[in-house]
């Protein structure tokens, strides 16, 4: 069986073979950026799916930086609890947002979702995670 790294380099590269392959299509270069993510977003999707593997929700590993005082540290572990207790296509949109800080329209595209469902799931996200720190802060 290959090594976990090993996966994660075959999905990389199927997911910039099929960028590349694909931009002959893409009309809208200032698109680029949602449209790549969609690709991506599809492969690793379809990875899960045919491993059959649970999407886990984030580690402290996944943080991009680490903060520099502990407040601004328990600040960033106590938002990671939080997004690791709510749904995933809330995560998702909350990530593509403020983390990646995408319009609304690219990640409608992203999502392959209707506009108005991006603002709902955004709203209903925000909520979620509110109600998840809460329950952090209390614990």
């Amino acid at each position: 069986m290959e090594s976990a790294p090993a996966q994660v380099e075959d999905v990389v590269q199927e997911i910039w073979l099929a960028i590349y392959r694909g931009l002959p299509g893409l009309l809208d270069a200032g698109k680029f950026r949602p449209w790549a993510f969609r690709i991506a977003r599809d492969r690793v999707y379809r990875e899960y799916r045919k491993r059959r593997i649970a999407v886990q929700p984030l580690t402290e590993a996944d943080s991009a930086e680490l903060p520099e005082s502990r407040e601004e540290a328990m600040d960033t572990e106590e938002l990671h609890q939080g997004l690791a207790l709510i749904a995933p296509q809330h995560r998702e949109v909350l990530m593509l947002r403020f983390f990646e800080e995408m319009s609304y329209e690219e990640i409608a595209r992203v999502t392959g979702c209707a506009l108005g469902t991006v603002r709902s799931r955004i709203h209903g996200a925000k909520l979620a995670l509110k109600d998840a720190l809460k329950g952090n802060l209390h614990e």
